[in-house]
């Protein structure tokens, strides 16, 4: 899907970076789960974040943000222990994209290496480029209710916004996490 230019250029991690950074102020680390083009994490950088950036594969990323960011690849619903601890995890438009079998497991790893609190923005509607991968891209379509459910399944929603189009939601991590690995 990175071919296609509409669909690289649009950036949530981007446009809610502002908005993360005055409910999580800098310095701080970030792990921005599932970075995508990479930027986000850049504007997260821009704002005086520590980030490391994280997706299943770096193809997505921005010359920019392949040359600036530390890049681990890896599947968000694996331990995720070898990447360390953060004091916050940045994830947007990333959960809807997972199989909804995955999803909480997924929250709950985030949450496991993270030790001030997690930002997720989620699309609450179909995606519009399934059609040119054969299948949707959103997997995990549900309101903006039954995803502030499920966070609230494994940690504590301290902030949550429905924007129509897509929730906002900052959650602090419980211990001990339901899928911490042992």
């Amino acid at each position: 899907m990175w071919a296609f230019e509409a669909y690289s250029a649009d950036a949530p991690g981007e446009r809610y970076a502002p908005l993360f950074a005055s409910l999580c102020p800098a310095p701080a680390s970030v792990l921005d789960a599932g970075c995508g083009s990479g930027k986000g994490a850049l504007a997260l950088q821009a704002l005086g974040y520590s980030v490391c950036a994280c997706d299943l594969t770096p193809e997505g990323l921005t010359p920019e943000a392949a040359a600036t960011l530390p890049f681990l690849p890896i599947c968000l619903w694996h331990d995720l222990s070898s990447l360390g601890r953060f004091r916050h995890i940045y994830c947007t438009d990333v959960l809807e994209h997972i199989e909804p079998a995955l999803t909480l497991l997924t929250i709950s790893r985030l949450l496991a290496i993270c030790d001030r609190s997690a930002f997720f923005s989620i699309s609450l509607v179909p995606d519009n480029f399934g059609v040119f991968a054969g299948h949707p891209l959103h997997r995990t379509v549900q309101p903006f209710q039954w995803w502030r459910d499920m966070l609230k399944e494994v940690g504590r929603v301290v902030d949550a916004r429905d924007l129509g189009v897509a929730g906002i939601y900052l959650v602090e991590p419980s211990s001990p996490s339901l899928y911490t690995p042992t």
